[in-house]
């Protein structure tokens, strides 16, 4: 019988969110508490459904924690959850392996990164126990991480439709190292550039060649894993950039020969990067979504896209509608989604269908845009949505609807429209905080513009003020 620890931290820290990610953004299971919330992290549920079907295996289950990517971690809430992690590890009298779920991005105030953080507290330890690990595919590796971990693999997918996958993945490399008594090994070569998601989702080219060739080397049977991490680039860190990874069985160099490669065919493509949607600025992008007769066009306002750790109170598409587009808007059918804005949520709560007067957003996005004053009244309203239970508000104007939201949470899909009774196939164009659009959102359009908005997520990452040098794609 083989112990397996499982347990992991995701999250995608922003630098330039002023946002304190605190433990009211996350959701925390300990131990068992995993088994029956395994739907809330696919990465982990693909660890443990892995082993469970396995009898030669006991699992460990420690601390999961995960929240929607925002600014950096409180340092005080990622200490109690990293020493919770070890308390658990203590109470057990034996441990074989470490499988983790985690993301490789998550920075922490005062400490940088915590998956590095957390990698060498393992390895200091657990020093001849193996460390597997599932990571998002815009995970920032550091030496750090490559020198603690035993073997890392991640998602091939973005959108992000393979984490389930990539925790069998994971849990997969772990069982063929016990049951064939191998010491893998993990070959890595990093690549000076930043490259914003919108510039590389995988059913776009080039990176549809580039995952092609790592599912190609994987055929190869001395192959586990090939990967690429992109590194995230709104985070402002020395070890940012993009890095490929190979693990095999017993090879050495094989690995690293595969992962130079993997390498030197990114750099061969660079050039070809670009935006999978047509991008303009977001003036620009309205009036042209606008002016299109078929329906629902959606438009990505980019700049503050919570999923890649923007405020979410970015007012920039609500003043464009409220003036210069205002005109144009008239007569039409507009959604945004959304603002995140707690104290307007309270206002609208206590308002329910009356006229009012309404400040919105600008509260922590004090550097791209300011709060915005508009008259409607609010229409709608759910007290508890979603995995965080976030109260949610449909604001009617003259010109538009907006969903104003009591949490941090992303706009992913149309669960929430379906929540506040809102017919978004009936309207003329929704405006979403998101960057390439999820599969929820591209099955409803008839039409997308990308949206270049100034904000936490630019995706012009030359406007961003980046206190390091970066080679930027």
């Amino acid at each position: 019988m083989k112990h397996i620890a499982v347990g992991g931290f995701f999250h995608e820290s922003n630098t330039f969110n002023p946002i304190v990610t605190g433990i009211e953004d996350f959701l925390i299971f300990e131990g068992a508490e995993i088994y029956a919330n395994r739907d809330a992290y696919l990465l982990a549920k693909g660890i443990i459904e892995y082993f469970e079907a396995r009898p030669e295996y006991e699992i460990i289950p420690l601390v999961f924690a995960r929240a929607v990517p925002n600014g950096e971690v409180d340092e005080a809430l990622y200490r109690s959850l990293k020493q919770r992690f070890f308390s658990l590890l203590a109470e057990v009298p034996q441990v074989d392996a470490f499988v983790l779920a985690l993301h490789g991005s998550m920075r922490v105030k005062n400490i940088g990164s915590a998956e590095s953080d957390l990698l060498d507290a393992i390895k200091a330890r657990y020093p001849a126990i193996p460390i597997f690990c599932g990571l998002d595919m815009h995970a920032t590796l550091t030496e750090e991480m490559l020198s603690a971990a035993t073997a890392l693999t991640g998602f091939k997918t973005a959108p992000h439709i393979d984490a389930y996958e990539t925790g069998l993945k994971a849990a997969e490399m772990a069982d063929i190292a016990f049951s064939h008594s191998l010491s893998l090994h993990m070959g890595a070569a990093k690549i000076s550039a930043l490259i914003a998601g919108e510039k590389s989702e995988t059913e776009c080219e080039p990176m549809k060649s580039l995952i092609s060739e790592l599912k190609r080397l994987e055929q190869d049977d001395e192959v586990l894993s090939a990967s690429y991490f992109l590194g995230f680039p709104w985070a402002d860190a020395d070890e940012n950039g993009v890095t490929a990874v190979v693990v095999t069985k017993a090879d050495q160099a094989r690995a690293e020969m595969y992962a130079l490669q993997l390498a030197e065919m990114f750099q061969a493509h660079r050039k070809e990067f670009c935006f999978s949607a047509p991008a303009y600025p977001p003036d620009s992008a309205l009036r042209l979504a606008l002016r299109e007769s078929s329906k629902p066009v959606l438009v990505s306002d980019s700049g503050d896209n919570p999923t890649a750790g923007s405020t979410a109170d970015n007012t920039t598409i609500v003043r464009l509608l409220s003036t210069e587009l205002k005109e144009l808007a008239t007569g039409k059918a507009i959604l945004i989604a959304g603002i995140y804005d707690s104290c307007a949520v309270q206002t609208c709560r206590d308002n329910l269908n009356r006229s009012i007067e309404l400040t919105l957003g600008g509260r922590f996005d004090t550097m791209y845009c300011q709060p915005v004053r508009l008259s409607g009244v609010p229409v709608a309203y759910c007290p508890c949505f979603g995995l965080l239970k976030s109260e949610l508000v449909l604001f009617r104007t003259e010109c538009f609807e907006v969903i104003i939201t009591s949490k941090h949470i992303g706009y992913t899909n149309t669960e929430m429209f379906v929540a506040l009774g809102i017919d978004y196939l009936g309207k003329d164009v929704i405006i979403v905080k998101l960057g390439y659009l999820t599969e929820d959102f591209r099955e409803i359009a008839a039409k997308s513009y990308l949206a270049l908005t100034c904000g936490c997520t630019d995706e012009v990452l030359e406007r961003l003020c980046y206190h390091r040098r970066y080679d930027l794609i």
